[in-house]
């Protein structure tokens, strides 16, 4: 009993409260690997190597999907499971208790049987809610009385779905190039998992087939869109999903999603001394926000201790971002030291300090996430609850209309559980309207 009221009680419930708006707290303020598109944060890596693995032990990186947070989401579930217990049985006894006999001791006094009355308070929406002897309760809206049960359910619905998030978690970041398949895996994919460790099949195959963006005429993104052929196994027949922006498609145990991020991906040939044969080095450029700017992107070459680095124009003549032939622009650096520079349209060469470089080819990049996760739309439905439970609460407020019979009189006593003076007119009407029937009759 003494575990009963702890898990119950104000304080238990209010430090957990305390305790898990901190740890979503943390999640904002400190980058998350979520944010970083499911690799580890640059504040991460930056650490020792005993304090990365501190760190990384307590999910420091991925709050809502560490062991500690399940642990207070299950506790807090718990309690908040057992009040809404409580809840539930408090209504249901008061709705079936009837009035005390010495409730209305006294009250306002009226002229009149109960019989005279009843079809009055009937018209005001009273309806009749237990006897005890010459009391008699009629209540407007018992509905109302559900309202704190539904706001407890609700967060309990919403906090054991939260769980089963925290628990699955399975997210999948890809970064695909038009034209090209790949199978994900640990070297072209990042991952981010629950508490549990929980991974779910990924597809055999994903080719991205299309992307689409659209464009304002002030130049902010109106809308991105791709096409995705996916195979479950290899050999196994291709599936097409089209998702967007502002709409997700399934494929097996997954939920796809467009991310917010695209541009162009430049295939690069290019001979150099330090390397035998041809090299081949893919240059992935954010496509530009505005039509006078331009988009920038750069990668390291290892061998030659090089730094290549690009950019380009949705439009050459700047007069839209609507994609036009546009050439790349390159540049070559060894630390602060310019070595060259080159412009290159499609199939040219250029010649950029040691390098010869051609652009073997281009296509549209983007960001696409596989979310194996369960539990979000419970969540949802637990928010959807929780506000039936504040309309319950605010817009169908219950109101008690206490009788009492005495020798051909009654007395009343009026009570709301919120808002008492503000349906006292309520009850003044219905005791005017009564009043002046009394006093018309012969």
């Amino acid at each position: 009993m003494k575990a009963l009221n702890f898990l119950t009680s104000r304080k238990t419930v209010l430090s957990l409260l305390a305790a898990i708006t901190l740890a979503l707290l943390e999640a904002v303020l400190v980058p998350q690997r979520e944010g970083a598109g499911g690799k580890l944060p640059a504040w991460l890596e930056k650490l020792p190597g005993p304090l990365r693995e501190t760190a990384g032990f307590l999910g420091l990186d991925n709050v809502v999907g560490s062991w500690w947070f399940m642990l207070l989401i299950a506790f807090f579930g718990l309690s908040l499971l057992l009040s809404t217990w409580n809840q539930f049985l408090a209504v249901a006894s008061q709705l079936k208790r009837p009035p005390r006999p010495d409730a209305v001791p006294d009250g306002v006094r009226l002229p009149g049987d109960l019989a005279g009355l009843a079809p009055r308070l009937a018209q005001a929406g009273y309806r009749p809610s237990g006897s005890s002897g010459e009391v008699h309760r009629f209540v407007k809206h018992r509905a109302g009385y559900w309202g704190n049960f539904l706001l407890h359910l609700g967060l309990v619905v919403a906090v054991i779905f939260s769980l089963s998030y925290v628990v699955t978690q399975h997210r999948v970041f890809l970064r695909l190039v038009s034209g090209e398949t790949v199978a994900p895996n640990p070297e072209n994919s990042a991952e981010i998992l629950g508490a549990l460790r929980f991974r779910r099949p990924l597809p055999a195959q994903i080719t991205l087939e299309r992307v689409e963006p659209s464009f304002y005429p002030n130049d902010k993104l109106a809308g991105l869109g791709s096409r995705l052929s996916l195979k479950q196994a290899p050999g196994g027949a291709a599936q097409r999903v089209e998702v967007a922006l502002s709409d997700k498609s399934q494929f097996g145990p997954f939920l796809v999603y467009q991310a917010n991020s695209f541009g162009r991906a430049f295939l690069l040939e290019f001979t150099s001394p330090y390397r035998q044969g041809l090299a081949r080095e893919r240059l992935l450029i954010p496509y530009p926000q505005r039509r006078d700017k331009a988009g920038y992107g750069e990668i390291p070459l290892k061998e030659e201790g090089l730094v290549l680095k690009g950019k380009f124009y949705a439009d050459p003549q700047k007069k839209g971002l609507k994609l036009a032939r546009s050439p790349l622009f390159l540049r070559l650096y060894r630390g602060q030291e310019l070595l060259g520079v080159a412009s290159l349209n499609a199939g040219g060469l250029g010649n950029l300090g040691p390098l010869t470089v051609r652009l073997a080819g281009e296509a549209w990049w983007t960001d696409i996430l596989l979310d194996g996760s369960r539990g979000t739309s419970g969540i949802f439905a637990g928010f959807a609850v929780i506000l039936f439970g504040v309309l319950f609460s605010y817009c169908l407020v219950p109101r008690e209309i206490l009788v009492r019979e005495g020798e051909g009189e009654l007395y009343l006593r009026h009570s709301a559980r919120r808002f008492a003076q503000l349906y006292r007119e309520e009850f003044e009407a219905i005791v005017g309207e009564h009043r002046n029937t009394k006093e018309g009759e012969p």
